[in-house]
C-alpha cells in the first residue's frame, strides 16, 4: 500500500477553518466508479464514537429517499482502529442498485468520516480494502 500526503502546508488565520474534503478513487468495475470520501471533524473533541456517527448516519438516510439501512454497528479493525459502520442501499433514478458504506473514526479529537459507494459485488471486495485503508490512519503529530 502506497503512503500519500497531502503536497503543501497552508496557514490560516484564526477566523479561519479547513472544511477540505479528500476523495480517492478506486478502481473501476463496470458501470461501478468507486470514490471514497474523507471529510475531518477536527471540533469532534471527545464526543463518543457512537453517537457521533449515529448522526451522521441519520442524516444521511434522511437525505436519501427510499435508503434502506442494511446494517450499522460497532467494528474492531484489524490494526486496532475501533470505527462505527453503516451500509445502506437504495435506487437512485437511473436505476442502478447502490450499496453506500459510511464508517467513522475518532482518533485525537478528530472525526473521521468515509463513505464509498459500492455494487453489491464491490461491497465485498473493495469494502474490505476501504477497511484496511481506514485502518491506516495516523494524526499528524
Amino acid at each position: 500500500m502506497a503512503r500519500t500526503a497531502v503536497p503543501f502546508s497552508i496557514d490560516l488565520p484564526d477566523s479561519w477553518e479547513d472544511q477540505t474534503i479528500y476523495t480517492f478513487k478506486g478502481p473501476d468495475d463496470g458501470d461501478t466508479r468507486h470514490y471514497m470520501t474523507l471529510v475531518l471533524d477536527r471540533s469532534a473533541g471527545d464526543v463518543d464514537l457512537e453517537t457521533y456517527a449515529d448522526e451522521q448516519i441519520d442524516a444521511t438516510l434522511e437525505s436519501l429517499s427510499g435508503a434502506e439501512e442494511l446494517k450499522r454497528e460497532r467494528k474492531e479493525l484489524p490494526g486496532g482502529h475501533t470505527v462505527y459502520e453503516s451500509v445502506f442501499r437504495w435506487i437512485p433514478a437511473d436505476r442502478q442498485r447502490i450499496f453506500r458504506k459510511q464508517s467513522y473514526l475518532i482518533q485525537g479529537g478528530i472525526a473521521y468520516a468515509f463513505a464509498c459507494n459500492f455494487s453489491k459485488k464491490t461491497l465485498k471486495t473493495l469494502g474490505a480494502q476501504m477497511d484496511l485503508i481506514i485502518d491506516t490512519v495516523t494524526p499528524a503529530s
